[in-house]
């Protein structure tokens, strides 16, 4: 099984890419909210409310640490 990489950093990453160099989804549906979303950079009301890490390479935010190529906890 091939898995994904980052071109960026080149860690692995999940179906969705990192956020930086996120992958079209197709007919995926964001598990905050419900909306189809068109790729992992969506981020709606709830998903705002629970960002917990920022990327020390590119500065984009995330709830989750595995969707960042160098990421930092918020306030830790």
């Amino acid at each position: 099984m091939e898995k994904n990489i980052c071109p960026t950093c080149h860690k692995p990453v999940g179906k969705g890419g990192h956020l930086c160099t996120p992958h079209i989804l197709d007919g995926e549906t964001c598990g905050w909210c419900g909306s189809l979303i068109p790729d992992e950079r969506h981020l709606c009301g709830d998903k705002l409310k629970n960002l917990a890490y920022i990327c020390n390479s590119c500065g984009r935010t995330a709830v989750t640490a595995d969707s960042l190529c160098d990421p930092e906890k918020i306030g830790g």
